[in-house]
């Protein structure tokens, strides 16, 4: 083989090769960008942290084998009068909505109780310092989920429970 031929041959591979990454970015570009919008998102809400996210590699993709994107982000900010009550809201890709929680986190039991906007007006409310059902600023009422305790994320009661959240309680309560 001559080295015309061969660097024939090598050229043809890395035009092909950067063809296919090139269309493979682009079709990830979208989701580059939700990752970008969605942490801006959660550092313009006062008190909020970041408490968990997942990266996801499409098979078809081989720009994500590499450098995948955070396509789910959790969000979670103290409430500024009970202790132990947290607001959660999670960021997916291709969800119109974020998928919104009220926790109440008993760190002494390690247990934490998840309280969702559309459950059924027969699931019960959570409650305030004042006993009054908790009212989203949409007028849905937090109501206690309905799903098992093992299918909920554990590792949110570690974020709960072991982290010192007083910088963020003081954001939260800060008038806007």
């Amino acid at each position: 083989m001559t080295t015309s031929r061969a660097l024939k041959i090598m050229g043809g591979w890395s035009t092909g090769i950067a063809m296919l990454l090139g269309m493979s970015y682009c079709s990830e570009w979208p989701k580059y960008r939700f990752e970008q919008m969605a942490a801006e998102t959660g550092h313009r809400i006062p008190g909020a942290r970041l408490i968990g996210s997942m990266k996801t590699a499409g098979f078809a993709s081989p720009v994500s084998w590499f450098w995948p994107a955070t396509t789910t982000w959790n969000f979670a900010w103290p409430d500024s009068v009970m202790s132990d009550r947290f607001y959660t809201f999670t960021l997916i890709y291709d969800e119109e909505k974020p998928i919104v929680f009220l926790v109440d986190a008993d760190c002494e039991a390690r247990e934490q109780v998840f309280y969702g906007l559309d459950q059924p007006k027969s699931a019960f409310p959570a409650r305030d310092i004042f006993g009054e059902p908790v009212v989203a600023p949409n007028e849905k009422t937090y109501r206690r989920l309905t799903t098992k305790q093992d299918e909920l994320p554990a590792a949110w009661l570690h974020h709960f429970c072991d982290r010192d959240w007083t910088a963020e309680r003081k954001a939260a309560a800060a008038p806007r």
